[in-house]
């Protein structure tokens, strides 16, 4: 018996009853893994995702990123950064990609930014150019964020 002819046949079969089974089966299987190798788990967990979602953050994902950032931690929450977004008339760039990128700008140029800016609402321009330029980047590859955020921090 091979494994993957059976799927294939489940799949090709189109039978919503038997793809939930499968899907259980999965999910048990995922569980199993990743009670022996955590980084297997993350790996398959992450092309699962990718799968059924895209190269696109959730919000879930954005905020425990964003929760994660060092050295200052989260600096304005998702509904800050969409009110900043409408204000700016940002209508570009996704709400999620958007709160990330600013607070990492913030973690990551805060000491320059308040070298340079003279006032709070010049920092804050400057983190706004600085989230655009990020994302907008025009030599960059689709899912920019979704990749530079889930493979380059730790």
């Amino acid at each position: 018996m091979d494994i993957r002819d059976c799927i294939q046949k489940i799949a090709e079969d189109g039978d919503l009853s038997e793809m939930i089974k499968l899907s259980e089966i999965l999910v048990d299987l995922m569980e199993i893994i990743k009670q022996y190798d955590k980084e297997a788990y993350k790996r398959y967990e992450m092309h699962i995702y990718k799968m059924a979602y895209g190269t696109v953050l959730s919000r879930q994902m954005a905020e425990e990123i964003v929760s994660k950032m060092k050295p200052y931690g989260k600096r304005w929450n998702i509904e800050e950064t969409k009110e900043v977004q409408e204000r700016y008339g940002i209508d570009n760039i996704r709400p999620v990609d958007f709160f990330v990128v600013m607070n990492s700008k913030f973690n990551d140029s805060r000491d320059t930014v308040e070298k340079f800016a003279k006032d709070k609402e010049e920092e804050l321009d400057m983190y706004i150019s600085l989230t655009r330029d990020f994302i907008l980047d025009e030599d960059a590859k689709e899912g920019k964020v979704f990749y530079y955020f889930t493979q380059i921090p730790n």
